[in-house]
């Protein structure tokens, strides 16, 4: 298992019981965000590495196709975005979190 706090922006990422590889887009600690893209739609994960566990966020009005919105996502998760959208990784859908592979 890959230490979650040496993931860096660029890096590609595989999670247990996944079968693709998610980009690192984004690194502010506790959280990472991570994208790909599968048959042209993209998917994201946030990564919440002081409490082990990743999954999808829980407000709908945020993307993560661009920079520009993964930078929105971010703030939100830190309880800092301009338009006070709170964003926390959906209890639902959380997975724990464990990398076993990086490049």
């Amino acid at each position: 298992m890959i230490d979650p706090k040496t993931v860096k922006v660029g890096q590609k990422i595989k999670f247990d019981n996944e079968n693709i590889w998610f980009e690192v887009r984004s690194v502010r600690h506790p959280y990472v965000i991570c994208c790909t893209k599968l048959f042209g739609r993209g998917y994201y994960t946030i990564l919440d590495i002081k409490n082990n566990i990743r999954g999808t966020g829980t407000s709908w009005g945020l993307g993560h196709d661009t920079d520009e919105q993964i930078a929105e996502s971010m703030l939100a998760l830190h309880g800092e975005h301009p338009d006070e959208i709170e964003q926390e990784i959906s209890r639902r859908n959380r997975v724990p979190l464990v990398i076993i592979q990086v490049k």
